[in-house]
């Protein structure tokens, strides 16, 4: 009796056995179960010029959030040379200012003030030489003391000239031209600022998505070149399942399909759509899980997760079933 009690229970376990082993292998190989991992859209960034990296704030693995700073390079150089600009266009823009605004009220005044003085002096050479032309003609002066005199009255013109022309100058300000040119050295050392600025700016990598820092290709101390990927970012909003099924099933699958997505993430299923069919056939990746023989041809399929969260993992294996079958 004890013997046919073991054999009982051995019976008994071998028929729970294979229900689950039906369950689990047999049952789903009839279904329409295709196999995959969970991937996501990566992208590398890089710096638009070469520098020496100073600092990393993220570790391999780490979640990083968009716009958050994740790499930095020596930018030294580039802040003594915006100092030294900032300085120079200060000076510029004196000389601008000071060309906009002509020249001093007290300069003008001095100026007319000369003006003035040279149009009195030219009156008192003028008729000292009216009374020396008068005497040499009743012969009552000397030739030496009248070309004195026309000397001077000559010189007294010109000496008038001058000061109204001077005078003209500083009423008038500057001219155009000069203001003009001012203004575009001014222009030009503007521009060539915001060119630093923006090297002081691109001197940090941001990170444009939320998403997981996988891979750091650089560390502190290295220089890295221009558009030399530094690290890689795993997208949050770009996790996908790419999936295979084979060339006797491809009729069952369409864009936009709905499907269910199981792992051991959790125990229910996430929802997705195909959004990638290929046209091209592959041999069976070593990495997919499958009950088919691996040397058979196989067409990739991507499908787009809508329930994703954060139990999902780059890589981790997947199945797939229709949506409108139980789990």
């Amino acid at each position: 009796m004890k013997k046919l009690g073991v054999i009982g229970v051995v019976l008994v376990l071998i028929f729970l056995f294979y229900k689950f082993y039906e369950k689990e292998f047999i049952l789903k190989d009839k279904d329409d179960i295709f196999y995959g991992n969970v991937d996501t859209k990566t992208v590398d960034l890089s710096f638009r010029f070469l520098g020496e990296i100073v600092d990393i704030s993220k570790i391999e693995g780490a979640k990083v959030s968009k716009g958050e700073p994740l790499v930095y390079l020596d930018d030294s150089y580039l802040q003594n040379s915006l100092n030294s600009l900032k300085s120079k266009i200060n000076i510029e823009n004196i000389n601008l200012l000071k060309l906009e605004s002509g020249y001093r009220i007290e300069e003008i005044k001095q100026s007319k003030a000369r003006l003035e003085a040279a149009a009195a002096n030219l009156k008192e050479t003028q008729n000292s030489f009216n009374r020396q032309q008068k005497l040499m003609l009743s012969k009552a002066t000397s030739e030496e003391a009248f070309m004195t005199a026309q000397t001077r009255f000559e010189a007294a013109k010109a000496n008038l000239n001058l000061a109204q022309a001077n005078y003209e100058l500083l009423k008038n300000g500057y001219q155009k031209e000069d203001i003009e040119a001012q203004r575009e050295i001014v222009r030009y050392l503007n521009i060539n600022l915001e060119a630093i600025e923006l090297d002081i700016k691109n001197s940090v990598l941001i990170s444009p998505y939320d998403g997981i820092l996988q891979k750091r290709y650089k560390e502190i101390g290295a220089i890295t070149n221009a558009n030399e990927p530094v690290v890689e970012i795993a997208r949050d909003d770009k996790y996908f399942i790419r999936a295979y099924i084979d060339e006797k099933n491809l009729g069952k699958i369409k864009l936009e399909q709905k499907m269910k997505i199981f792992s051991d993430a959790r125990s229910e299923p996430y929802l997705g759509y195909i959004n990638f069919i290929s046209s091209v056939a592959e041999f069976t990746p070593k990495n997919i899980q499958t009950t088919e023989l691996r040397s058979d041809l196989v067409y990739k399929f991507e499908v787009t997760l809508i329930d994703k969260d954060d139990r999902l993992k780059q890589g981790m294996p997947v199945h797939i079933k229709f949506n409108d079958q139980s789990n």
